[in-house]
């Protein structure tokens, strides 16, 4: 696609002159039609990029900046929802295009290169960026801070809770978990036990877990008291290595040796799905990753979805996600009005609104009304208890780190490594790609 800029005409200077003398002339003719008011120009337009989640959801979203528009009457919002790939695909080439949407939407887990090579306007050279930020949470808005620049801004955090398929916990004799006290670790593994079957012939039919997208491990480490890396935003070292690391590595192995989760390579089929509220719509998965993204369909299509915390370790809950915003281009020609929707956005009310169909507000008064807004109600208690233990996930431009980890980890859970063979590997490969 051509960029913007190049496409503005360039007059030649003969055709500027006849143009004044023609004008010159008009206003002659039109009798004191020179003290008449210029007409206004129209609205101006920014376009705007997220990836699709489901088509209802989608509605809720562009309902959402209908509400932005409304309160703006001198701005549009032109709008492109995407399926995820493709649209993380054309943020990637029309950043390097210079042509990309003039509002980004940014999920933390992909930004870091894109921070690293400058493509979005610094916000902090924004007007009123201080007023901006003084009602939120300093934490998702450290998660998109960039060598003291900031990049982008929060406009919620994902996170995890468990999901669980009421039916099932029934059908086991399980209790139902407490909504808003995590569990401890170890008795979450006894319950989960309890909700694997198996059939005459030694085959598995049900599992209690799908961990799907929960970077269980990192949760699992951080909780023995040890760390993946020695900073989660831009590492320079890989830590794991330590017994601390090595405990919680052990634990995540657990879940494998227990048959609480499917093996690694039967999560990669159809069978099991993708560890999320499909998994638990199965009827052979008794719980599964969920969070506020996943709320109004529950509410509407699964009343027998319920959820809790994730199990803690001792006294402590870690929860590693990510969080979800927006920058602007630094090729935008709206830079301003831009501007002026991620302020919008950021005010308690609009924060209460999004919420209502999305992540968790970074807006401090909009979370603590939390409890009187979300949907389903029960829910609230459990995202209260969960936020505190919120940390931002792994954002660096080594790409292939959180690759490699991945393969390794893979290896841990099909039993080709020890947690000891594992947190070496970690550490071997890590620290050789950080110090390119």
């Amino acid at each position: 696609m051509e960029h913007a800029r190049s496409r503005k005409s360039r007059r030649r200077p003969g055709v500027v002159l006849s143009a004044l003398l023609l004008a010159a002339s008009l206003v002659t003719a039109a009798c004191g039609s020179a003290d008449e008011p210029e007409a206004e120009s129209g609205p101006v337009t920014i376009s705007w990029g997220w990836w699709s989640n489901t088509p209802e959801k989608d509605a809720l979203y562009r309902k959402w900046l209908d509400g932005f528009e409304a309160a703006n009457p001198n701005i549009k919002i032109k709008s492109e929802f995407l399926p995820w790939d493709a649209y993380w695909d054309k943020v990637k080439t029309t950043t390097a295009g210079g042509n990309a949407y003039d509002v980004v939407g940014l999920c933390s887990c992909f930004a870091a290169s894109y921070f690293d090579n400058e493509v979005f306007a610094d916000l902090k050279k924004m007007d009123d960026y201080s007023g901006a930020i003084a009602g939120a949470q300093p934490g998702p808005v450290g998660v998109f801070g960039w060598k003291d620049k900031q990049y982008a801004m929060p406009v919620g955090i994902s996170v995890p809770l468990v999901g669980y398929n009421k039916d099932l916990f029934k059908a086991a004799g399980v209790a139902t978990p407490d909504p808003s006290v995590p569990m401890t670790f170890d008795a979450f593994k006894e319950m989960a036990k309890k909700l694997t079957k198996v059939n005459g012939a030694g085959k598995v039919t049900q599992y209690a877990l799908h961990p799907g997208s929960i970077n269980f491990w990192e949760s699992l480490i951080a909780m023995r008291g040890g760390s993946m890396y020695d900073n989660f935003v831009s590492p320079t070292k890989v830590t794991v290595n330590s017994p601390q690391g090595i405990a919680g590595l052990a634990d995540y192995a657990s879940l494998f040796t227990d048959k609480i989760v499917p093996p690694i390579d039967e999560q990669r089929e159809n069978q099991w799905l993708n560890g999320d509220l499909d998994s638990l719509r199965t009827g052979k998965v008794a719980m599964a990753r969920v969070g506020p993204w996943n709320f109004a369909d529950i509410a509407a299509k699964s009343p027998n979805i319920g959820v809790f915390p994730l199990p803690k370790v001792g006294d402590s809950l870690v929860l590693y996600s990510g969080a979800n915003g927006y920058a602007i281009s630094a090729e935008s020609e709206h830079p301003k009005e831009a501007w002026q929707f991620l302020k919008w956005m950021l005010k308690t009310e609009n924060q209460v609104e999004f919420a209502k169909f999305s992540d968790v507000p970074v807006d401090v008064e909009a979370l603590k009304k939390l409890p009187d807004f979300i949907t389903p109600k029960e829910f609230g208690p459990t995202l209260l208890a969960s936020v505190p233990a919120f940390r931002p996930g792994l954002l660096t431009v080594k790409e292939e780190l959180g690759k490699d980890v991945g393969l390794i980890i893979d290896d841990l859970g099909r039993g080709k490594l020890t947690p000891e063979q594992a947190a070496g590997e970690i550490e071997k490969k890590g620290n050789a790609l950080l110090s390119q």
